[in-house]
């Protein structure tokens, strides 16, 4: 799948390709349900000029989009240091709390990757995902 570089298009796929819910977006994106269909259709005349209220808007927009297209595994690692830097959780915490060695965090941290197993990956990822939604209030607004 190519990347979409317009946010309009990006909305259009998120909706056309993975039937994303347009109730879901509508509360996500703080948009009148009609107002998604209009932005999905390349319409944002309706949208306040103001460029700091676009920026968000839009990159809410790609932040979804982009979920569906990127590397997985380039996300969970990401989130990961996320966890690690910004939350200043050890690596040891993390491994504990996911019933995995240290060292599977460290080769996924590696860079580039090492190989991990799928079962480590599904492990780490579903502890990082709840670390993450627990801790969302830590973090800051986007």
């Amino acid at each position: 799948m190519n990347e979409k570089d317009n946010v309009t298009e990006q909305l259009k796929e998120l909706i056309t390709v993975y039937g994303f819910n347009k109730n879901t977006l509508s509360q996500y994106l703080d948009l009148p349900l009609n107002s998604i269909d209009d932005l999905s259709n390349g319409n944002i005349n309706f949208l306040p000029d103001d460029c700091t209220y676009r920026f968000k808007l839009f990159n809410k927009i790609s932040f979804l989009y982009l979920s569906a297209i990127d590397d997985k595994d380039l996300k969970l690692t990401a989130f990961l240091q996320v966890l690690l830097s910004h939350h200043g959780l050890s690596k040891k915490t993390v491994a504990a709390m996911a019933g995995v060695e240290t060292k599977d965090i460290e080769k996924l941290l590696s860079s580039p990757p090492q190989k991990v197993s799928e079962e480590i990956k599904y492990k780490i990822a579903v502890t990082v995902m709840s670390l993450r939604f627990f801790l969302k209030d830590c973090e800051p607004k986007l």
